[in-house]
């Protein structure tokens, strides 16, 4: 009796291990069948991430490239950025954008307190200025462009739509030639005692004096003034 219980004893021990043994290998054929379904597709991520890292590579390589080039550039002063930057700066002078300074000549015309200073006689002495070869120009501290107005309204003058008192004074400052200053300054007087002596004018008792300046500042044009106004100008394209 106790020999077959032994034996049945032994039996259930044996089938027990043998499960478990079976138990195990049945889940190492799972996780290998899990892990071989999806080898394939995280092959294709590790491929599709790698071909991105390597097109983000090179695009960095690029950019690196490009600003080593700009940085050589500004270095060694490129003959073409340079080129570009001084004819910017070139054509803003010339606009009337940018605040100036040289040699000049300053005028200073003012009347009686009774009168009323005309806009016929700033305007004769600015476009006189301009005939003498003056490059800048400004009233009253209003840089004068191709597009200003001077003119008169009861008690005001209007210059780049701003309005100044027609019983002030009103300085006219201009960049001329110094070779040329004799000249400028005797045609400036004989055009004073043509002003002084008008009939029309008499009454008005008009005091003018001009002197040169060794620096002269005339300010840019004021983006806000009327004169600047571009909004309405467009660039004309190719074929038209």
């Amino acid at each position: 009796m106790k020999t077959r219980m032994v034996q049945y004893t032994a039996m259930t021990i044996i089938c027990m291990v043998l499960g478990i043994l079976i138990a195990l290998q049945m889940k190492n054929v799972n996780e290998n069948t899990v892990t071989a379904d999806k080898l394939e597709e995280l092959q294709y991520k590790l491929i599709d991430t790698a071909n991105k890292n390597a097109e983000l590579n090179t695009r960095n390589a690029e950019l690196y490239q490009y600003i080593s080039q700009l940085e050589n550039d500004y270095a060694q002063g490129s003959a073409s950025i340079e080129s570009i930057i001084k004819e910017k700066e070139r054509l803003a002078i010339f606009a009337g954008l940018r605040e100036v300074n040289n040699y000049g000549i300053q005028i200073d015309i003012s009347c009686s307190p009774e009168s009323l200073i005309r806009d016929s006689v700033i305007r004769t002495f600015v476009n006189d200025l301009r005939a003498l070869g003056a490059q800048a120009v400004s009233v009253n501290d209003e840089r004068l462009v191709a597009t200003s107005e001077i003119r008169a309204t009861a008690s005001s003058i209007i210059i780049n739509g701003n309005g100044y008192n027609r019983q002030g004074t009103f300085s006219i400052r201009a960049i001329t030639d110094p070779s040329k200053e004799a000249y400028i300054l005797s045609y400036l007087d004989t055009l004073k005692k043509s002003v002084l002596s008008d009939a029309t004018l008499r009454n008005d008792q008009y005091e003018i004096v001009f002197q040169p300046v060794k620096e002269l500042y005339i300010p840019a044009l004021s983006e806000d003034s009327l004169a600047f106004k571009i909004d309405l100008l467009m660039p004309k394209t190719t074929g038209q």
